[in-house]
């Protein structure tokens, strides 16, 4: 019987990576809570799959066997305003398919996540560059329901090619 999975919120930083989204009511200023719903608008040219409820994976190779490494992105739940990015590896094992690694990430998968970030660029051994990859969603207040009103937001992976190898996931607003 498969084990399940490990909620994101218990995993933590940096294995589990947060974003919260809030609303603010425009004649106050003030932010209010209420539940938003997420979409992919744009995955870099990655592939998306849904995977059940409020998960889709992005493969970091050609591969989707059991074994292959993939970004988990968790939608927020039903009355949340909580996404989540989890590093996850595909397995018979775990309720969704997916094990959500808890405690370092092993250097396979260090690899195959440098590799999906760089894209096929071609980089100069001899230069240091740090090549970014983002994917961007469309996020809306399910209370406010106003899609028009909608704002982009865009998780961007970095990793630095030449001298040394650095793997430094951040996270930032689209323009």
């Amino acid at each position: 019987m498969a084990q399940p999975n490990q909620d994101p919120a218990t995993i933590g930083f940096p294995m589990a990576q947060r974003v919260s989204f809030e609303t603010t009511d425009l004649s106050t200023g003030n932010p209010f809570v209420e539940p938003h719903t997420v979409n992919v608008t744009n995955a870099g040219g990655a592939t998306v799959i849904p995977i059940g409820g409020n998960k889709v994976v992005i493969p970091l190779t050609s591969s989707t066997a059991a074994g292959a490494n993939f970004l988990k992105l968790h939608m927020p739940q039903p009355n949340s305003s909580d996404f989540y990015v989890t590093f996850a590896v595909k397995t018979n094992g775990s309720a969704d398919g997916y094990y959500d690694y808890t405690a370092g990430i092993p250097s396979g998968y260090r690899s195959d996540l440098r590799s999906w970030i760089k894209n096929g660029l071609a980089t100069n051994i001899n230069q240091t560059v740090t090549i970014p990859r983002t994917i961007t969603f469309t996020i809306y207040g399910l209370d406010t329901n106003v899609v028009s009103a909608a704002i982009q937001y865009a998780v961007k992976f970095t990793a630095t090619f030449g001298g040394g190898i650095i793997f430094n996931p951040s996270f930032e607003s689209a323009s």
